[in-house]
């Protein structure tokens, strides 16, 4: 059967198992797998093709700046008959245009990297192996895994579904998530009524299920929505900044041409003359190469994050990064490892060893519930699923028992899912004689729940006292930093069917006490963060005791405390916003915490005025993503958070958070340095060209229009793209936050224009002194206008890097690639003849040499007191 015509919400499960030939226990096989995806190719959308790259070569030639340029090289050769300035033009064109091409091809193939990145995995079934893959990857036929938190990763007919509710508003518009089982419904039902069936690209809410995919890609319902719309990306506030400025300069060249060519008219140069200068200036006074810099810049830091395993999805939040002033992270995982391990079980009062288990005969029984109660899987490469499940089923496995043999006896009929507000898990599982309710979760939730308590000669009422003894040993076990869990049971003779029955009259079987070992960077990265400024928050589930525990342990608490306090989710709750926001500064853990409780946190912090990373991995952890600044996502965690976040963290490791803020810190001041730089060099040639025949025009032209052109093509290309991977400077961790992070707005502008003015004053001294004090002929009086600027912005390009700790070998490349074409220009006969320039002598160069040597120590010193 056709996968893309067959109506297999109407299939029962096993006709669609047979229609698409799979198995449903073992899936399909590897072999017929990598086939199928031969045949149907990968299970994604089809990108947004990229731009070929003829069609960016000609659309370098279709910008406005370019046409005018070409129109002026016309004009300049058919009708004035000036073949070598055209000739000029015209090759200044073409240069011009190959630079933008190489920008531009480079920041596609920057960003066709980056989208791979984030790739997400899906849990298959193959070769009667549960494996983790790429989901696009994912081929009609595989049996697929879903749980609480994944997205869809195809359209898939369910053929086991366990409490399974699916959030499909981004198919169907219901705002509450779909009830979701095996049954087969009519051919002709909407989407949203097609219960047996999942799609891609929704999300589910709750409980689990198994399904065989049916379509992938394009052929799944969200591909045909897609197929329909376009939906671009949109601008990021930097790109939108930078329009609205390149709009601005572009009116401020259009005026200044205008100026230009009626001063130079009113003096008796020559229309035509004046013509292409206005053109030239209008070119000149506009920084076109500033958005592609700042993109391939914005890439190449994403991508050096992606190698330190911080994932950027979303450009705003490289922005952004190194602004943040506070980061709130979780514990498990982040902080440390995450590889959990059962170290201490506490039975009727006895404290065990794992390694000390003997045959007591409730110590089965705790670890048979710990292997039932338990969604982990075998997988080849050892246990496959949460950390903490995984711990409990190897300690079973160390204790000499065999997990697939105890599911077997015991198979699993329904669940109950963990949720943040009960606490707990259940299933329910069949047993000779009637059903097994198997139950694990916080301690004092499943306490609660408990009326007996497994002892040496069997069941015994729970009275007030073991519930302290439990309560104690609880806390003790926190307060060595280990996470608690509590296992129970309970034999019925009757399935429950709602999660009060199932979690009611338990008996208490043991406390388990689980490692997780501290992050050996953990400490340092929290200690460098807060060097920075920055101020590292907990927040976490655990108890009390643990979080203070693991909160002294890296540092975030410190030795000597003060006033720092720890506050707990019962608190936290029945705190007004405003008093949140006072106390923030001296709450640095929070313990006990909801997963929704964590927005209060970030406004909290918020209504202070920081920029507030937050760490989560749940499905309940998306709010808090969505409203922080940056919304900081675990790569083990659920698809919820990772499509909620601005960065996924690929290892989970909180060093991760801070490496990827000093990366952020680098690349926001690489920007500022490119901007700078850039728009400084502008300005200059405008003032020049602007006083120049205002204050000069008798004495000649200032520069040619051809001069002024090569002046653009030799400073604005390569020397900005190497600033864009400038070197991090030693200190860029020991300063506090930038909370200015506008980086072409109003209080920048003072410092950009007073850096053109000292650009334009070097470059005008030169014209003066060449021409009053070494009494040269005009020619050479202009080359030496020219060499100056060049020059100048040379200079300009070291001196906003003031305090560049680091050699940056690619902007000393690009300089010195510029300074030996320029020489060229100078002291060849071609370019003699294009450029209209003569050879300078000893004078003359020193005197561009000593000018751009102020003006390097002019702008330095703006660099410094400006920081």
């Amino acid at each position: 059967m056709e996968p893309t015509t067959a109506a297999w919400h109407n299939l029962a499960a096993d006709e669609v198992a047979a229609a698409l030939g799979t198995d449903l226990t073992a899936g399909l096989t590897n072999e017929e797998a990598g086939r199928r995806l031969v045949e149907f190719g990968p299970n994604r959308l089809e990108p947004e093709s990229r731009t070929p790259w003829w069609r960016l070569l000609a659309h370098q030639f279709a910008d406005v700046l370019a046409m005018v340029l070409v129109a002026a090289a016309a004009v300049s050769g058919i009708a004035l008959g000036e073949w070598v300035d055209a000739g000029v033009i015209a090759a200044i064109v073409v240069l011009n245009a190959l630079l933008g091409f190489t920008q531009e091809f480079r920041a596609e193939a920057a960003m066709s990297r980056l989208e791979t990145m984030a790739a997400p995995d899906a849990v298959v079934r193959r070769s009667g192996a549960t494996r983790m893959v790429p989901a696009t990857e994912i081929v009609p036929g595989d049996v697929i895994a879903l749980e609480a938190g994944s997205v869809v990763p195809a359209d898939a007919r369910l053929v086991e579904s366990a409490h399974l509710e699916v959030d499909e508003s981004m198919l169907t518009g219901e705002s509450f998530a779909a009830a979701k089982d095996v049954t087969a419904v009519a051919v002709g039902v909407a989407i949203g009524d097609r219960r047996g069936m999942v799609h891609a690209g929704t999300t589910v809410a709750s409980g689990r299920g198994r399904a065989v995919v049916t379509a992938t890609g394009a052929r799944t319902e969200f591909g045909r929505i897609a197929a329909a719309m376009e939906v671009a990306e949109p601008a990021t506030p930097l790109q939108v900044e930078l329009d609205r400025v390149g709009k601005r300069l572009a009116l401020v060249a259009a005026a200044t041409a205008v100026l230009v060519f009626a001063s130079g008219s009113v003096r008796g140069f020559p229309a035509e003359t004046m013509f292409l200068t206005a053109v030239a200036l209008a070119v000149a006074a506009i920084p076109e190469g500033l958005p592609t810099v700042v993109t391939i810049t914005l890439a190449g830091g994403m991508q050096r994050m992606a190698r330190r395993n911080a994932i950027v999805r979303r450009l705003p939040a490289v922005e952004t990064l190194g602004a943040a002033s506070v980061i709130c992270t979780d514990k498990t995982g982040t902080l440390t490892r995450n590889q959990m391990a059962v170290q201490m079980v506490h039975v009727s009062g006895e404290a065990w060893s794992l390694a000390s288990l003997d045959d007591d005969r409730r110590v089965p029984r705790f670890l048979e519930v710990a292997v039932l109660c338990n969604d982990a899987v075998d997988a080849p490469g050892g246990w496959l699923g949460d950390a903490t499940e995984v711990a409990l089923v190897e300690a079973a496995v160390i204790a000499g028992l065999a997990p697939a043999a105890i599911r077997g006896a015991f198979p699993r009929h329904d669940e109950f899912a963990f949720d943040s507000g009960r606490k707990r898990m259940a299933t329910v599982h069949r047993a000779s004689g009637g059903w097994r309710v198997a139950v694990k979760g916080a301690p004092e939730s499943v306490l609660e729940r408990c009326t007996r308590v497994a002892g040496a000669a069997g069941d015994l009422p729970l009275d007030e006292s073991e519930r302290a003894r439990v309560l104690e040993a609880a806390q003790d076990l926190a307060a060595d930093g280990l996470r608690t869990l509590l296992l129970a049971e309970k034999t019925v003779d009757s399935p429950p069917t709602t999660i009060d029955d199932a979690e009611s009259d338990l008996v208490l079987l043991a406390l388990v006490g689980i490692s997780d070992a501290i992050r050996p960077e953990a400490a340092p990265a929290v200690a460098e963060a807060q060097g920075a400024g920055i101020t590292v928050v907990m927040v976490t589930g655990d108890h009390e005791v643990t979080a203070r525990t693991v909160a002294q342990s890296v540092g975030i608490i410190p030795e000597e405390a003060g006033d720092v306090t720890l506050m707990p989710g019962s608190r936290l709750r029945t705190t007004t916003a405003a008093d949140l926001a006072e106390a923030a500064p001296s709450v640095l853990v929070y313990s006990r915490i909801d997963p929704l409780d964590k927005v209060k946190i970030v406004e909290a912090w918020q209504r202070r005025g920081a920029v507030v990373a937050m760490t989560g991995d749940g499905v309940n952890d998306a709010p808090a993503l969505r409203a922080a600044d940056i919304g900081v996502a675990m790569g083990s965690g659920t698809d919820v958070a990772r499509e909620a976040s601005d960065m996924v963290l690929a290892d989970d490791d909180f060093a991760t958070i801070v490496a990827a803020v000093r990366e952020g810190r680098t690349i926001f001041a690489n920007l500022t340095r490119v901007v700078r730089f850039l728009v400084a060099g502008n300005l200059s040639e405008v003032l020049v060209m602007v006083v120049g025949f205002l204050a000069f025009g008798g004495l000649g032209e200032t520069l040619l229009a051809t001069q002024l052109l090569w002046v653009n093509l030799v400073t604005d290309g390569f020397p900005a793209l190497a600033l864009g991977v400038d070197p991090p400077e030693d200190d860029v961790m020991a300063r506090p936050p930038d909370r200015e992070r506008d980086i072409l707005g109003r209080k920048r502008w003072p410092d950009l224009l007073a850096r053109g003015v000292i650009l334009a004053g070097a470059t005008l001294a030169a014209l003066v002194v060449a021409h009053y004090g070494l009494d040269l002929e005009w020619p050479e009086v202009q080359t030496t206008v020219f060499t100056t600027l060049v020059l100048v912005q040379m200079a300009a390009a070291y001196a906003v890097r003031a305090r560049g700790d680091r050699p940056n070998r690619s902007l000393a490349l690009a300089l010195a690639g510029s300074v030996a074409l320029q020489a060229a220009v100078l002291y060849t006969p071609v370019g003699a003849a294009l450029f209209e320039v003569v050879p300078l002598g000893p004078a003359p160069v020193l005197l561009a040499v000593a000018l751009s040597g102020l003006a390097y120590l002019s702008l330095v010193v703006l660099t410094r007191a400006g920081r």
